[in-house]
């Protein structure tokens, strides 16, 4: 394996291990904003996700691979009891990575903002979420009725909460780093202004 292989490999064990303290912290601090769903449960904020699309978007592939080693070990590791088995954790693990992945694609076809996301503007923000979020829960819901976790009856229901925590998860998320982005860029002009 070569050297650069090597950091790329590293660079995806480290988003999986980063997404999953993120949702490990997430639940252990947000678990009273849950929305009781039965054997499930939605948040109304979900700020994982925002953590999830920042890196994908980030880091490409290696993000998403990251993002899927993550979630086979949040479900092997019983994070989310109501998917106990290893089926459950590959078909719901492949299925969320395609579907944000096919997401990132069809809103990049629409917009004409591809990879690597340089010309991303302040409206393009609160659409890929809701684009992202909406694809991602529609499959995710699916699949786990295909899978017998949920209830058909319920579909309807779980993937609106789901895209709305998401949603929102996400654009404070990516308010946030905006934000951070902006304050860095004024502090390196500062500094430059300054030294000269």
């Amino acid at each position: 394996m070569s050297s650069e292989w090597r950091a790329r490999a590293t660079l995806a064990f480290l988003v999986a291990c980063f997404y999953a303290g993120v949702v490990l912290i997430n639940n252990s601090l947000l678990c009273s904003w849950a929305v009781d769903s039965g054997a499930s449960y939605r948040y109304w904020i979900y700020p994982p996700a925002g953590v999830r699309l920042a890196l994908i978007l980030l880091l490409g592939w290696q993000g998403l691979l990251g993002y899927f080693i993550a979630v086979l070990a949040l479900i092997a590791s019983g994070v989310f009891p109501e998917l106990d088995s290893l089926e459950y954790a590959l078909v719901i693990g492949a299925g969320s990575t395609l579907s944000i992945w096919a997401a990132l694609l069809i809103y990049g076809w629409i917009t004409g903002v591809k990879t690597p996301w340089e010309r991303l503007t302040s409206w393009h923000l609160p659409a890929i979420a809701l684009f992202v979020s909406g694809l991602n829960a529609a499959l995710v819901c699916l699949l786990k009725v295909w899978l017998g976790v949920e209830l058909l009856e319920d579909l309807a229901r779980n993937a609106s909460l789901t895209v709305l925590g998401d949603t929102l998860g996400t654009i404070i998320v990516l308010a946030i780093l905006i934000r951070l982005r902006k304050a860095y860029k004024r502090s390196v002009q500062a500094e430059q202004s300054e030294a000269v």
